[in-house]
């Protein structure tokens, strides 16, 4: 593990479920800048409100009928395969969970680690809908920081598919 308070990261965006092809380019960056990367998920769907006296974050969730207020996590096969593309290439990696908007969340780390630049893959599946109400992550990165932002397609769909938010 990776000490998490190494300057010079390369911070990466993961989604559950497809962190494999945005963790290799990550690697690779990281590997020629001789930085560890510092892999980031994080749960939109929860806001960290502060902190209690004890030191605790206060997380409630968005949906105020959800009763969840513990923020999902990566799953075990990709963090292990977060820690076998790190081992292959032999950079130090960090995993660190947020809630709240990810742009906001990825802007902070990387203020705090002084990124050398923010990767993040396109969005997939579901993401693909909320990015018609809320914006494209990496689109909204490159206008409220100034680190350079890699955008990784990690589910390409190719020229013959439509989408709405497609004006061709």
């Amino acid at each position: 593990m990776a000490d998490s308070t190494v300057p010079g990261a390369v911070v990466v965006g993961v989604q559950p479920g497809y962190v494999r092809d945005v963790m290799e380019v990550a690697a690779r960056v990281a590997e020629r800048f001789a930085v560890p990367v510092v892999c980031v998920t994080v749960d939109a769907g929860l806001l960290a409100l502060g902190n209690r006296a004890d030191g605790s974050a206060i997380i409630e969730p968005l949906d105020p009928d959800s009763i969840d207020r513990d923020p999902q996590h990566l799953s075990d096969p990709d963090r292990a395969a977060i820690d076998a593309i790190a081992a292959a290439r032999s950079v130090e990696v960090a995993v660190l969970t947020r809630v709240g908007d990810p742009v906001r969340a990825l802007t902070t780390i990387a203020e705090e680690r002084d990124a050398v630049m923010i990767v993040v893959g396109t969005n997939t599946g579901w993401h693909r809908l909320a990015e018609l109400f809320n914006g494209s992550v990496a689109a909204r990165l490159t206008r409220h920081q100034h680190r350079p932002v890699l955008v990784v397609p990690t589910d390409p769909v190719g020229f013959n598919h439509h989408s709405p938010a497609d004006p061709s």
